[in-house]
């Protein structure tokens, strides 16, 4: 009888083999594949002006137009200090796998981005990264549910070189659109990757182009109120310049900062946005 039990478990033990293999990988008839997951901090650079290309003298409306119709033109920083708040709200961030057959990973908001405070309520989560990894994402602004930007998804506002205070404060209607760069992919391998995108909230809107709008006067003061019907043209240039102003960095050192660590390797991704009327 042991000579008999001692026969079959030889027998059988090259069918159990494969059958304890397969229960080992990521699923049936799936291989093990390296995969990991990414997290985003969304960050304000305020040191660009030591990279910022110059811009060109000052312009009328039309030659802005002209120049930047894209908001891809370099544009020179407003003055340090002249933004006094830089708030975006983002309905949500979909990140785009590399294979386009994959599925899509969304992130649900809205998210309020507070540049100046260097904080996103909620905090955005890490994703799982899919076979092949990530080529870029899209985040459509929306309109926030708090009451502060209830109805609302941009607060841009601060003060022009002659002490006139500018407001955009309204519903914009916009995708910001972030690719890989060249020959990059993000999230590839099995560990945990950060990536920084840094917004530019003063390359949004340049130091003359503020100076050519009239501000109203109310209650003794002089405000520029940027809306769409009465600034077109600084209103699309600034819509344009949310994505298309900011750089994507990995975050070498895991602070959740931009530092000099951070920019030594160069960008990894590059930004657009499309509008949506």
């Amino acid at each position: 009888m042991k000579r008999s039990l001692h026969e079959a478990s030889v027998w059988l033990a090259p069918l159990l083999l494969p059958a304890a293999l397969a229960c080992s990988s990521t699923g049936v008839g799936n291989p093990d594949v390296d995969t990991g997951t990414l997290s985003l901090a969304i960050v304000s650079d305020d040191d660009d002006a030591d990279t910022a290309e110059p811009a060109p003298a000052a312009l009328n409306d039309a030659a802005a137009n002209t120049l930047a119709p894209d908001g891809s033109a370099p544009v020179e920083p407003l003055p340090r200090g002249s933004l006094q708040r830089a708030v975006l709200v983002l309905g949500s961030v979909r990140w785009l796998p590399c294979d386009a057959s994959a599925e899509v990973v969304t992130q649900s908001g809205p998210f309020v981005v507070d540049l100046l405070a260097g904080e996103t309520r909620p905090a955005l989560p890490a994703v799982p990264v899919p076979e092949g990894g990530l080529c870029g994402f899209d985040a459509p602004l929306a309109p926030g549910r708090s009451a502060e930007f209830l109805g609302r998804s941009l607060l841009f506002s601060g003060v022009r070189m002659d002490g006139v205070r500018f407001v955009l404060f309204a519903n914009m209607r916009a995708t910001l659109r972030v690719r890989v760069a060249s020959d990059e992919v993000w999230g590839v391998g099995n560990e945990h990757q950060r990536l920084l995108w840094a917004m530019r909230p003063r390359r949004w809107a340049g130091a003359q182009e503020l100076l050519n709008e009239t501000a109203s006067e109310a209650g003794g003061q002089r405000t520029l109120v940027i809306d769409a019907d009465r600034h077109p043209l600084l209103w699309a240039l600034i819509r344009a310049r949310l994505a298309s102003q900011s750089g994507m960095f990995l975050d070498r050192d895991g602070n959740g900062v931009l530092d000099a660590t951070d920019r030594s390797a160069g960008e990894v991704g590059t930004g657009t946005t499309d509008p949506e009327e």
